[in-house]
């Protein structure tokens, strides 16, 4: 029997840690998008407002999924996974604002192109 909830509460703590990922995926763009438009005040702070809405759909995760398993262990592998990831985005905003970066568009046109 403690091999069989061992074995539970592992799968759990592992699909737990892999819909930490899935929650900022499905509400915000990767950090790389952030970076790419992290010179954009509006942008950014819709892409802040996001990772919040991210962090607390993450933090209930945990405690559901702690609370299922009957272990510590989903609250806090996914309470690690919300602090990296508020941080990548964090840093990507703040490196796009400094590199200017704005948006997609170029403001010069390729070389040999008319314009």
């Amino acid at each position: 029997m403690a091999d069989t909830q061992s074995a539970a509460g592992a799968g759990i703590f592992l699909m737990a840690l892999a819909e930490a990922f899935n929650v900022y995926g499905a509400l915000n763009s990767s950090p790389w998008t952030a970076e790419n438009f992290g010179a954009d005040p509006e942008k950014a702070r819709s892409c802040r407002r996001y990772v919040i809405q991210a962090d607390v759909v993450n933090v209930a995760l945990g405690i559901g999924s702690s609370l299922i398993s009957r272990s510590p262990w989903p609250l806090l592998g996914i309470l690690v996974i919300t602090v990296y990831m508020h941080y990548m985005y964090e840093r990507a905003l703040k490196k796009g604002a400094v590199a200017g970066t704005g948006g997609w568009a170029k403001t010069e046109p390729a070389p040999g192109a008319q314009g």
